[in-house]
């Protein structure tokens, strides 16, 4: 088969249930010209038995199988398993989704339809509260619950389980997304960007000096600013639904990290998709 005109990149560990609800939202997907790969930061058998479902079906519906892109697990090494997740894909789109982020059928679409050269997508999502996530399941997914807003989840976002259910109305009129302030957008969130595969390889993918959770995707963000590429926003497009979980601490190593790199003006680094010696 030619190459997919994108590539949707999902991020995992060790999170199955998310994960298989995650399978079920990018099974509805509204456009067919996608593959998906799966990078997984060292998860075990349960996860692996998800991921080999997706694939049957995703194989199924869109003639294509999952790529899973696996490492063993040795503290939190994202940049490394993305950055081999990208080697093994093909599209020319790049689209990243985390591995507890269910999209909406139109994800992909959205991040194709809105592409622009010299620019890359970030969107927001849903954060669905501790008591609609444990009501969730990939039945309702399946059958359309978070196409649109429901009464469900309006409700959970009323009585302060969900936060920013706003965000589960999509809005494609350029004219409304203006008057709504849906045009402008202060960064990227790792869970919900996508950039043309061109410009990830110029900045030389993800540095994988980043170890331990947080501030990778902002690093990602500032290198293709230093590029010269600037920010799209998909508010109100590129819709998706973050599952809720116990949060992460931050590793405050990666602050320092990224403070270097601001001053430094610096587009590639050298730990990543090519290694690079001084």
């Amino acid at each position: 088969a030619m190459n997919p005109k994108a590539t949707l990149i999902v991020t995992t560990y060790e999170m199955p249930r998310h994960l298989e609800l995650v399978c079920a939202g990018v099974l509805r997907q509204s456009v067919q010209d996608f593959e998906m790969v799966i990078c997984d930061d060292g998860s075990g058998p349960e996860t692996r038995k998800v991921i080999e479902t997706c694939s049957r079906s995703f194989n199924e519906k869109f003639g294509r199988a999952v790529i899973h892109v696996w490492q063993e697990h040795a503290g939190f090494r994202k940049c490394r398993i993305l950055n081999e997740g990208v080697r093994r894909s093909s599209g020319e789109t790049l689209i990243f989704l985390d591995g507890d982020c269910i999209p909406h059928r139109d994800f992909v679409r959205d991040h194709l339809e809105q592409r622009e050269p010299g620019r890359y997508l970030a969107g927001r999502r849903v954060e669905l509260g501790e008591k609609f996530s444990s009501h969730l399941s990939v039945e309702k997914v399946a059958k359309g619950l978070l196409d649109s807003p429901s009464f469900s989840l309006m409700w959970s976002g009323l009585t302060g389980d969900s936060e920013f259910t706003n965000r589960s109305l999509r809005f494609k009129n350029s004219w409304i997304r203006e008057r709504l302030g849906m045009n402008r957008i202060p960064d990227l969130k790792g869970c919900n960007y996508s950039v043309s595969r061109k410009d990830l390889e110029a900045v030389n993918g993800f540095d994988e000096a980043y170890e331990g959770y947080g501030r990778e995707d902002t690093d990602i963000e500032l290198r293709l600013q230093h590029l010269g590429l600037s920010i799209k926003s998909l508010k109100g497009l590129a819709l998706q639904y973050h599952v809720w979980h116990p949060r992460r601490s931050f590793t405050p190593a990666n602050d320092n990290r990224l403070e270097e790199l601001k001053l430094s003006r610096r587009v590639r680094c050298q730990s990543g998709l090519v290694k690079e010696s001084n």
